[in-house]
């Protein structure tokens, strides 16, 4: 399977602009993905390929990991991850997005207190931390944008950009990661699939660092500002496809 030079060319500049306005991959890789690839297995290629970008920022935001977070995340999302690469259940897709949105519209209005409070109210509700690691980790597993909703959470517990990259990669690695071990058991994909990807390791790796090395020299007020402006983009995103269905 031969990849065309102008994808590693995309796959940068989107990588790139991940870091900065860290939107989930699944709106920009998963169609870069449906160029070269038959579109039923873009979804099992996609969860390898995050898998790799993670790795690489695990290592990169290492020191901005926030464990504690990763402690509440992680084995509630990889259950949730399993489930999703394991589940052949339709689920009513506008109610999925509407619980989204609602919990979206909750991080966002933490988040805008954060804002001009300059503090955040403890304790976050547990409810929230435990279905929102959850269902990130479903929609992850499934292959859709899961992301969002955990890094929405991140945002409004008052973590800055590079925060919540280091701490999203560990959990959001693992999610792919079993998703991968899945699909390869299930014999969606196979190793020989996966091994062209391999040569995009290199161009997400020169993307991430300079995307981290740009980050870096965003003020503190600004990165707030940022994040709410991705958040308010998400609602509104989220809200036109819900009435559209």
């Amino acid at each position: 399977m031969e990849i065309n030079p102008v994808i590693y060319l995309i796959l940068a500049f989107s990588t790139f602009l991940n870091i900065l306005v860290p939107f989930s991959g699944s709106t920009t890789i998963t169609p870069l993905l449906s160029i070269w690839v038959e579109p039923h297995r873009v979804i099992a290629l996609f969860s390898f390929l995050v898998l790799l970008g993670g790795i690489i920022r695990i290592y990169l935001f290492r020191k901005e990991i926030q464990f504690k977070y990763v402690r509440k995340f992680l084995p509630i999302s990889i259950l949730g991850a399993t489930l999703g690469s394991l589940s052949l259940i339709q689920i009513n897709s506008r109610f999925l997005l509407f619980i989204i949105l609602l919990f979206t519209l909750y991080f966002l209005y933490k988040t805008i207190k954060h804002y001009f409070k300059e503090r955040i109210d403890k304790p976050q509700y547990r409810f929230a931390t435990s279905v929102t690691g959850l269902l990130s980790g479903f929609l992850q597993g499934t292959g859709l944008s899961g992301s969002d909703l955990r890094n929405n959470f991140l945002y409004s517990e008052g973590l800055t950009l590079p925060q919540v990259h280091g701490t999203t990669a560990v959990v959001g690695s693992a999610n792919f990661l079993i998703a991968t071990l899945v699909r390869l058991y299930t014999k969606q994909i196979s190793i020989p699939d996966l091994m062209p990807l391999l040569y995009l390791f290199p161009v997400i790796l020169l993307a991430t660092l300079l995307g981290r090395h740009v980050l870096y020299k965003i003020n503190k007020k600004t990165n707030i500002l940022i994040i709410l402006c991705i958040m308010a983009i998400v609602t509104i995103l989220l809200t036109i496809k819900l009435i559209r269905g």
